[in-house]
């Protein structure tokens, strides 16, 4: 088996067993014959996948005998490549073991002496010395091949990180060794310094199993050593496995969320007494939260303190949906709640400076409508807030403070300073991208006009595509009052009668534009690719203004409106949550929009709730072929009714 020497040893002598084994080609040639052997046995269509994975783990082997003898040409992916072809192959052994070993039984309890019985317990029994020849020849190929890669790594550290596929194993044990003498000052107390030697074991075993253990150790060194004094994380490790599990999970396949522990070390202890993983308070409790933390102290340190506690509450979501404990889908709502809190607070923080200051606008109060993604109740871990500011009154009146403002310029500077707000800097970036574009004249627009401005601008001068984007509007700030009669305006926008061959065209001539302009990043580009959540919103959002059916913010129930009137496929329902569910999950675990690294394919199918990659993938394609076909014939229909 693979060589795990005691960690705890200063320096080992690793060619000893050289001269004791047989050498690579003597071990590849015997198994190879006993291969040939197996595969002719009776039954051996049984085990077909463990002989595919038998001839991978031989080829590499092959080429790894071969290159051994010009040292200069071996990298360490070579033999990183030959530990996965091992891993893969473990596998495979036990899932014929899994396939033969109730068959070979029914031999040994003389319940069945069938061919297939017997054949299957003389493959059990030609299995074991197969195994045992894999298990040398790996062990051997990787003894060789750390002499040749690594000549001067006779530190135990070191040596088990070579076994452990570290790219550079130095600097990873050097790393080890400054923990384990006290360097960090979360390591100082002996506590912390015994339980970091019970745990580095099995530390060093759950790195092996990540694509990039290098840089998987790397992020939990910055956080190791950027630990505030009192915090303790060996200790928990040690009593909680789990929790060495989940914070690895983290680093390993989320680097994105990976960067809130690096920059915010401290919420280690939302991980540790497990908060991290509660719901998201009420809203009323998050008001109270933010409110408390605005009103604290000087108004940039309170921002930045209040868009640090935001952050927090992201990182527990995002840890939710790694770990697959909360649906993608309520995650995204959550994400949707958690930002509207941090809007109202920073609000009604703008509004009673602005008071200060230049008074009330009478007869005047702010509203704010979202729109794409944020009105529609589904942010993504990289979600821009699209919002539009408005207010109620007269735009002619002014202000009766110190300093008065006509309303138009009042409220503008309100929408600026809210921006700001929810955009401060964290050591994270800008807490959120917020996005004015979809307001009346776009960039050259007024940053906040009146609802008589917006009312008559959408009358006369909207867009086809402006329609669109309000049937996802939702008004997110002002009084019960004031969001109803916004709610008013987009209705009667939404609702008026439209020439349906102008609808279709400008339709299907902004789809068009878009795959033009914005073609998909890659095969999983979930939202750009044909058959994505693009085609998908396209679908319905013909429908909701052609027919007037559906008329929500929120998709999902869109879909089901429209799914009841026999105006969409039935399946775009579940082709809708898929969708959405994989980019929520993507752009957390793998936002590049490429296929996603195998060693995370596993998490990222069971956060959108499937048990194996290959079900996510088959999923995906029928999804993506249901909305073409729902888009064809929405596109179809109007062109029928047209003629």
């Amino acid at each position: 088996m693979r060589h795990e020497p005691d960690l705890g040893k200063a320096t080992l002598d690793l060619r000893l067993a050289a001269d004791r084994c047989p050498g690579p080609a003597q071990l590849l040639a015997e198994l190879e014959r006993r291969c040939l052997s197996l595969k002719l046995s009776s039954g051996g269509e049984r085990i077909d996948a463990l002989f595919t994975r038998i001839d991978e783990f031989a080829v590499l082997a092959s080429d790894l005998i071969d290159a051994i003898a010009l040292p200069a040409a071996i990298e360490p992916a070579m033999r990183r490549a030959f530990d996965v072809a091992h891993a893969r192959l473990q596998a495979a052994f036990g899932a014929a073991e899994q396939v033969l070993t109730p068959l070979s039984q029914m031999l040994l309890t003389g319940k069945g002496f069938d061919e297939a019985v017997t054949a299957a317990a003389e493959l059990m029994t030609t299995l074991a010395p197969i195994r045992s020849d894999v298990e040398r020849l790996h062990q051997t190929l990787s003894r060789d091949l750390r002499m040749l890669l690594y000549p001067g790594a006779c530190d135990a550290i070191e040596v088990r990180l070579v076994d452990a596929g570290f790219a550079d194993p130095i600097r990873s044990a050097r790393r080890l060794r400054e923990w384990r003498e006290g360097g960090p000052a979360a390591l100082q107390r002996a506590s912390e310094h015994h339980a970091l030697d019970a745990v580095l074991p099995g530390l060093i075993d759950s790195l092996e199993r990540f694509e990039d253990p290098d840089a998987t150790l790397a992020a939990l060194d910055e956080i190791v050593c950027r630990l505030p004094s009192e915090v303790e994380l060996f200790a928990p490790f040690e009593a909680r496995p789990s929790l060495m599990a989940s914070l690895l999970g983290v680093l390993g396949h989320a680097p994105s969320l990976s960067r809130h522990l690096i920059a915010q070390p401290a919420l280690i202890r939302r991980l540790i007494d497990s908060s991290a993983y509660a719901p998201l308070p009420l809203p009323g409790d998050l008001d109270a939260e933010f409110r408390l933390l605005l009103n604290d102290g000087e108004r940039g340190a309170a921002q930045l303190r209040t868009a640090q506690a935001i952050d927090a509450y992201r990182f527990g979501l995002g840890l939710q949906l790694v770990e697959a404990t909360a649906d993608a889908l309520d995650v995204a709502v959550s994400c949707c709640d958690l930002a509207e809190a941090g809007l109202r607070a920073m609000s009604d923080d703008v509004l009673a400076r602005m008071k200060d200051t230049h008074g009330e606008v009478p007869g005047a109060e702010l509203v704010i409508l979202a729109l794409g993604r944020f009105g529609g109740r589904a942010l993504t871990s990289q979600s821009d807030l699209d919002i539009i500011y408005l207010f109620t009154g007269d735009y002619r009146a002014q202000s009766d403070g110190r300093k008065p403002l006509d309303a138009n310029e009042y409220f503008s500077r309100v929408a600026q300073q809210i921006t700001t707000a929810m955009s401060t800097v964290t050591t994270m970036g800008p807490l959120y991208e917020v996005d004015t574009r979809l307001r009346p004249w776009g960039a050259k627009g007024m940053l906040a006009c009146s609802l008589e401005t917006y009312d008559r601008y959408h009358q006369e001068n909207a867009w086809t595509w402006e329609h669109m984007a309000l049937t996802r509007a939702r008004p997110v700030y002002g009084s019960d009052e004031a969001r109803k009669a916004v709610r008013a305006i987009v209705n009667k926008r939404l609702r008026q009668p439209r020439d349906r061959a102008t609808l279709l065209g400008d339709a299907v001539k902004m789809r068009s534009d878009i795959a033009r302009h914005k073609p998909a990043r890659g095969p999983f580009d979930v939202k750009l690719v044909k058959g994505g959540l693009v085609d998908l919103e396209f679908a319905v959002h013909v429908n909701q203004l052609g027919r007037h059916v559906g008329i929500h913010p929120r998709l999902r129930t869109a879909i089901r409106s429209q799914v009841s009137a026999g105006l969409i496929d039935p399946m775009m329902i579940e082709a809708h949550q898929i969708l959405s569910r994989m980019l929520i999950v993507l752009r957390l675990l793998s936002p590049h929009d490429q296929d996603p690294a195998p060693e995370r394919r596993a998490v990222i199918a069971q956060a959108c709730g499937f048990g194996q990659w290959d079900e996510l993938q088959a999923a995906y394609g029928q999804a993506r072929v249901v909305v073409q076909e729902s888009w064809a014939a929405a596109i179809a229909d109007h062109a029928g009714q047209d003629g």
